[in-house]
């Protein structure tokens, strides 16, 4: 993994793992699926009207919709539909640690369903990651835990593991990103609306708090970590890319020394460690499986 790659995994992770604290505001003053299906909706639409204004329109072949259909109907319908639902019922912390699962899944069903050989140290290092990532969240877990959020949470990353591996197979050499981006959160807004139309009251509270955390989740958390992430995949691979959510845990603690003075502990700077470790022995197992 090069230096380039390095960025594009941290930057990455940054926004995604500062998306847990914008969809808790966002939660707590609107429906989450009509909130999360607007978001998309507009997020979409800007982004392919940037397409159309700087690089002119894309036409798309029926592989095309169906990878987009594919993607956008488990990462934005099912993956953060079913997140933005439990954060009504768990603690943000909870989800955190089972998103940092995606790469646990995203090894099994690659090896079951593409039958891909993952390397003996990848294993290793997953198992590494994961639990690094437990030790920085488990005294933060309480003891009352909501069944119901915490299945909608393992429900939601196994979706996304399903959407990582479509990113493989059909997004891996295409050259403009932006159009299919901007596409898959239409498609997967849709669903989310009508879902919102049927099951939820239609009120927002429009504070300030709320508006900056929609503004911020649909540019970064949203569209440009998305653009990353499909970058990121093509460059390194399912494996090594998803071992950056191994990160989110740290970069949480991180960001909440910083903004909201939160004390670092040490089970934060031994997971750390271990993180760190795991993401080290996982870049080693690519670079032998190459050789």
């Amino acid at each position: 993994m090069n230096l380039k790659s390095l960025v594009m995994g941290l930057t990455f992770i940054l926004f995604w793992s500062s998306a847990f604290t914008s969809a808790k505001i966002l939660v707590s003053n609107s429906p989450p699926l009509l909130i999360l299906g607007i978001r998309f909706l507009l997020t979409g639409t800007i982004g392919i009207l940037i397409n159309n204004i700087f690089f002119g329109k894309v036409k798309l072949n029926n592989s095309d919709w169906k990878f987009i259909c594919l993607f956008g109907f488990c990462q934005n319908t099912l993956y953060l539909g079913l997140n933005f639902l439990a954060m009504n019922k768990i603690d943000a912390y909870l989800a955190v640690i089972v998103a940092s699962l995606l790469p646990i899944f995203v090894a099994i069903i690659s090896f079951f369903l593409k039958k891909d050989k993952i390397h003996f140290l990848s294993v290793i290092g997953i198992i590494v990651g994961f639990f690094g990532s437990s030790i920085i969240l488990a005294p933060k877990i309480t003891v009352n835990l909501n069944l119901y959020g915490l299945s909608l949470c393992l429900i939601a990353v196994i979706a996304l593991a399903m959407a990582t591996l479509i990113i493989k197979d059909g997004f891996s050499k295409k050259e403009q990103l932006l159009p299919f981006v901007s596409i898959q959160m239409i498609v997967g807004g849709l669903p989310l609306l009508l879902l919102s139309f049927l099951f939820e009251e239609w009120a927002i509270n429009f504070s300030n708090s709320f508006i900056i955390a929609f503004i911020y989740t649909c540019f970064f958390p949203g569209l440009i970590a998305t653009m990353i992430w499909f970058n990121l995949v093509k460059r390194i691979g399912v494996i090594m890319a998803s071992s950056f959510h191994f990160l989110t845990p740290p970069t949480g603690v991180i960001i909440a020394y910083i903004v909201l003075n939160e004390r670092i502990n040490i089970n934060d700077i031994i997971g750390i460690i271990f993180i760190t470790i795991a993401l080290t022995i996982i870049h080693q197992a690519k670079k032998k499986a190459k050789n």
